[in-house]
């Protein structure tokens, strides 16, 4: 309907747009804006002016021949010889001016726009969005990744095509002051031309716009094959080739469904040129006819002959139309971009939760939210008076199901958090840890019951605020290419100064003897491919990981999720994990998902997760002596590693 709707009012669209993107360049950055504006008049005016300077020159000549150059009429040909070459001099100078004014505009646009998407798919407290097709589409559509046209080229271009359009207008006005019909005439045929062939050009651009899935699949296996990330399977495996023809195939594909709309283009690009060619053959007509008859002399016959050619920008269909059509296209999905994500919540545009509506803001109180960071304790730890916040968090009967799917990936979790505990998860894959710890992060809301922090839903909670109190260790943590420092920093970025809880913090987590190994230490970037880079191991990422968690814990976090907290350690530095979990976690909420049975084990709470459902709870002992599920995986794996 989208489309639809854009694709009834395309010509509007692009004139609305095109204002759009002016506004968007004055807000930017005016001085910016009145520069394009005097290279807008300039550019509309100088052409005829060179042509009309350039008849009164032919029409003085004969004079100053007959009279000599000392004559009167000698002296006002050199006149006007001088002003033409001072305005053809001026529009020299026109061009690298509009190419300095399009660089500077497109460089201050492009940023303004690239900020205001960061902010609108930044906007909501979940990742809902990220995952919608739609919402991907609009994205590329408005970063103009896909075609190469970017709507930061939107304002200058349209100026341009403005001013030239401007400057065939006076052309027209000009001829109409000589040979009124026939001003008139050439101007009507232009305006119908153009929009005969603009509508063609905006037809191949909504053609293609449809096809937006298709382009962001094609660039994707031009990109897996471009990526150190991903070069090792591609050459281990010979897939170079293969993506290389993927690529091609869905870009052609992509490319196919504009082919209707392109044959379109070329039937009406005939029609209108046979159009144009009898439009000037009666206009050469007339014109020289009327100078036969002496209807007009040598200096009018000089400058409207000439004049026809800056006519045609009254209405012509250049290549800068088609780059203005693309880049234009863009900018209502910028807008739509920043109406839909508006909200803090993380359902997707158009996706609501089928569980129950979250109660009411409670009144203030000391909740989780509320609690300060310990003092003078280690990270992890709390101060030896401070009690521990209760009540904690509870899940009851929450049920998650991802949207356009027919199962429940959790089923009725009913799931108390302890304040000040830990708690371990384990459970099969794709037994639906990851999710639930995406509900408790309110990246996602459940589709069915609720999450309650302190006696209150989380879903009435800012959600902004709710995540800061959790600190998330992922299984793949994000590698940021900063310094080391600031990775670990990013746990509290607004308490970056705090040297001596970064270094505290790395302590904990067995990073401080990485940063010792370092070229540069704390400053040494983790980035192979910057200058002076190094990259980590999967282990070293992972004790970095661990380090922005704790960092996080000393200065607000309450609640500490440990995501395969050892998965990518070695068998020292995960028995060096196992020795300092309880100091690890000491004080805070603690919920830890692992396949590695020796870290569950030292939770004081095990849950297992199967079928959507916990199905068994309690300590480590009370669990094997149950001889459920837990003891059965506890001891296949026990079993593999000979204890």
């Amino acid at each position: 309907m989208a489309v639809t709707r854009w694709a009834l009012s395309a010509a509007g669209q692009q004139r609305l747009s095109g204002w759009q993107a002016w506004r968007l360049l004055w807000s930017a950055s005016p001085l910016v804006s009145a520069g394009v504006i005097g290279w807008v008049i300039a550019t509309a005016v100088l052409p005829p002016l060179i042509v009309a300077a350039l008849g009164f020159v032919v029409g003085a000549i004969p004079d100053a021949v007959a009279h000599g150059m000392g004559s009167a009429a000698g002296r006002h040909l050199i006149v006007t010889l001088v002003i033409a070459a001072l305005i053809y001099a001026a529009s020299l100078v026109a061009d690298p001016v509009g190419g300095a004014l399009g660089t500077a505009a497109r460089q201050r646009v492009t940023s303004r726009l690239q900020a205001r998407l960061l902010r609108a798919v930044s906007a909501p407290a979940g990742i809902v969005h990220l995952e919608d097709e739609e919402t991907l589409n609009r994205l590329a559509r408005a970063e103009g990744s896909l075609t190469g046209f970017f709507p930061g080229d939107a304002p200058v271009t349209w100026a341009g095509l403005l001013a030239t359009r401007v400057s065939g207008v006076i052309g027209c006005v000009v001829i109409a002051g000589y040979v009124w019909w026939l001003g008139l005439l050439l101007l009507v045929m232009w305006v119908v031309v153009r929009r005969v062939m603009l509508a063609s050009v905006i037809r191949q651009a909504i053609d293609l716009r449809g096809q937006t899935t298709t382009m962001r699949r094609a660039w994707y296996f031009t990109g897996v094959g471009s990526k150190a990330r991903d070069a090792k399977e591609i050459r281990v495996f010979g897939l170079a080739r293969f993506f290389a023809g993927t690529y091609r195939e869905e870009f052609v594909a992509a490319i196919r469904a504009g082919h209707t709309g392109l044959r379109s283009l070329h039937q009406r690009a005939a029609i209108c040129f046979t159009v144009v060619l009898a439009g000037y053959s009666l206009a050469l007509f007339a014109i020289t006819d009327a100078a036969r008859v002496h209807e007009i002399g040598l200096r009018s016959l000089a400058i409207l002959l000439p004049m026809l050619s800056v006519s045609m920008s009254a209405g012509n269909v250049s290549f800068d139309d088609i780059t203005l059509t693309w880049a234009l296209a863009g900018l209502p999905d910028v807008e739509q971009l920043e109406a839909d994500l508006a909200g803090p919540g993380p359902a997707a545009p158009g996706q609501a939760t089928s569980g129950p509506p979250a109660p009411a803001r409670p009144a203030p109180g000391r909740t989780i939210l509320d609690q300060a960071p310990p003092r003078e304790a280690p990270p992890g730890g709390r101060a030896p008076d401070e009690e521990p916040p209760q009540p904690g968090i509870r899940f009851e009967a929450v049920a998650f199901r991802y949207p356009e799917t027919s199962k429940d990936v959790l089923a009725g979790i009913d799931l108390e958090l302890r304040a000040g505990t830990s708690t371990a998860l384990v459970g099969v894959n794709g037994a639906g840890k990851s999710t639930l710890v995406s509900l408790l992060a309110r990246l996602r809301d459940p589709t069915g019951g609720q999450i309650l922090a302190d006696g209150a839903d989380i879903r009435a909670l800012d959600p902004g605020r709710w995540q800061r109190t959790i600190a998330l260790m992922p299984q793949s943590p994000v590698r940021y290419p900063v310094t080391a420092y600031d990775n670990v920093a990013f746990g509290a970025l607004e308490h970056r100064d705090d040297a001596d809880g970064v270094e505290r913090a790395a302590a904990q987590a067995g990073f401080a003897a990485v940063v010792a190994d370092l070229p540069n230490g704390w400053d040494t970037v983790l980035a192979r491919e910057l200058p002076g880079g190094v990259e980590l191991s999967g282990g070293q990422w992972q004790r970095l990981a661990l380090a922005r968690a704790l960092f996080a814990t000393t200065h607000g976090a309450r609640v500490l999720v440990l995501d395969e907290p050892t998965a990518a350690l070695d068998v020292r530095m995960e028995a060096r994990f196992y020795a300092r979990f309880h100091d690890i976690t000491a004080g805070l909420t603690t919920l830890v998902i692992s396949h590695r049975f020796a870290t569950v084990r030292r939770a004081q709470q095990i849950c297992v997760l199967d079928g959507g459902l916990i199905t068994e709870r309690g300590g480590h002992d009370e669990l094997l002596a149950l001889g459920g599920t837990y003891a059965k995986m506890y001891r296949v794996q026990a079993a593999r590693f000979g204890s």
